[in-house]
């Protein structure tokens, strides 16, 4: 086990970034270290939907790229059919990714130099490694869960069929290798009060 934040006694900021595969329960980790001990959040999704909005840079880089049939009729970005689009096409969501990335990097780092006086910031995504966004980070930590629960998760939640899900996690990193860039992983199944001790443990709250 990776030494403790210690966020109590830490007087600078401090980020963590939580990262994890699709249905590990990122958001549930994110969502306690938030209620519960008054983190301040950057969700890389959301800055990502942020990116496009109407009236952005990046927003019409989108829209030049894959076409105003994109487009709902009061002009605003249609994300389900974008994905569609992107799904199963290493290009085209290569292409999409190098548009929205450095938006959502360069967000990052002005939030981070407005929260400069906030004892604990945390960065939520699931390609932190990817996106260069580890380098915001004071600490990563992986959350983890078994396949089948993530599956079950993904069914109940989003509605993912097993194929769907199966071939999402199949594009994301693998896991052993994102726990070897992580400081500490964390084991999401399910056992909420075993969830919060190990946020605890590494909080250094006792």
């Amino acid at each position: 086990m990776a030494p403790s934040c210690q966020v109590r006694k830490q007087e600078e900021i401090v980020v963590i970034g939580i990262t994890g595969g699709v249905g590990c329960g990122k958001s549930t980790v994110v969502g306690m270290l938030e209620e519960k001990y008054g983190a301040k959040v950057l969700i890389a999704d959301d800055i990502g939907h942020e990116a496009m909005e109407p009236g952005s840079a990046t927003y019409e880089k989108i829209c030049t790229a894959f076409g105003t049939g994109i487009l709902r009729e009061d002009n605003t970005i249609d994300r389900k059919q974008l994905a569609d689009i992107i799904y199963g096409s290493d290009e085209k969501r290569k292409c999409l990714n190098d548009m929205i990335h450095p938006f959502v990097f360069r967000t990052m780092e002005e939030r981070l130099r407005q929260w400069q006086k906030e004892p604990l910031v945390v960065i939520e995504t699931a390609i932190l490694f990817e996106t260069g966004c580890d380098r915001l980070c004071h600490r990563i930590w992986c959350v983890t869960a078994g396949k089948e629960c993530r599956i079950r998760r993904l069914s109940e939640a989003r509605g993912y069929t097993r194929e769907k899900s199966e071939a999402i996690m199949a594009k994301q990193m693998g896991e052993e290798e994102m726990r070897r860039h992580c400081d500490v992983v964390i084991y999401n199944d399910g056992d909420f009060k075993k969830l919060e001790n190990q946020l605890q443990e590494l909080l250094g709250i006792k």
